[in-house]
């Protein structure tokens, strides 16, 4: 198909300027305005000048806007044809076909996963290694990508998983290790977020010790003090026996009687 003689320009548009006669004038209005000096007297005067000189550029412009108007009427009009009897068509039929080719890539790609996955669980089974799963591996699978170079991937992943499993069992403490390893199969970060907590559990057990020890002076020392007075209590002065013969009034030897038995005196 010979496109070159498929659009064929008749008649170019002409446009008749004088342009460069009317620029002499203005440069002179121009020019005189902005000679003058502003006062209070003339400055009504320079705001006339000044409101001709953007009237003048209004008038021009409408006619420049008309101008572009007129010239880009039969692009305009030759675009919308263009497009729908050549572009569109041909944008029609490249997206149709993309969708054919996309359809055929996409199952090519299918075709690959579903053998990949299959040898990943074969090996996966082979290393004995039965938590991780074909998603944790992120292999992006590529049109341009052989099987072969897909399954040195998948050897990789799971190997490198296997020197994971076998340094955590090299650790303390190795089945916690083993449980955060399994959610991030980070091994670094998995070893590091259990030592840390077993540090923090450590420094909690000295900080109770440090407290219980603290509880148990000060009770000691509650104690020695409360017991202090009770051994005082305890002591008990020798009993002495006094005689002696009292002459008085029945009304007093009364009283003397109430007095001895409310002390606590023995007597006969």
């Amino acid at each position: 198909m010979e496109n070159n003689q498929l659009i064929v320009i008749k008649q170019l548009p002409e446009i008749e300027e004088h342009l460069k006669d009317v620029s002499i004038e203005i440069d002179e209005k121009v020019e005189k305005a902005k000679g003058l000096v502003c006062n209070e007297e003339n400055k009504q005067t320079i705001k006339k000048i000044r409101a001709e000189l953007n009237k003048e550029l209004e008038e021009f412009e409408k006619t420049r806007k008309y101008v572009k108007e007129k010239v880009l009427a039969p692009y305009t009009r030759f675009e919308e044809v263009y497009k729908t009897y050549i572009s569109d068509k041909y944008k029609l039929a490249d997206k149709e076909l993309k969708m054919k080719i996309d359809e055929v890539e996409s199952q090519i790609k299918q075709e690959k996963e579903k053998e990949l996955k299959e040898y990943f669980e074969e090996y996966k089974n082979f290393r004995n290694i039965s938590f991780i799963t074909f998603e944790q591996a992120n292999i992006n699978i590529g049109l341009s990508d052989t099987i072969k170079s897909l399954k040195k991937q998948v050897q990789i992943f799971i190997d490198k998983v296997l020197d994971d499993v076998n340094l955590i069992n090299t650790q303390e403490h190795k089945e916690e290790i083993m449980v955060e390893y399994k959610e991030t199969l980070n091994v670094n970060q998995a070893i590091t977020t259990v030592s840390n907590r077993y540090k923090a559990i450590e420094e909690e057990k000295k900080k109770q010790e440090e407290l219980s020890k603290s509880v148990i002076i000060t009770n000691t020392e509650k104690e020695e003090i409360l017991k202090a007075p009770i051994i005082e209590e305890k002591k008990q002065e020798e009993k002495l026996t006094l005689k002696f013969t009292v002459k008085a009034t029945k009304s007093k030897l009364r009283e003397l009687k109430q007095f001895l038995d409310n002390g606590g005196y023995e007597y006969e």
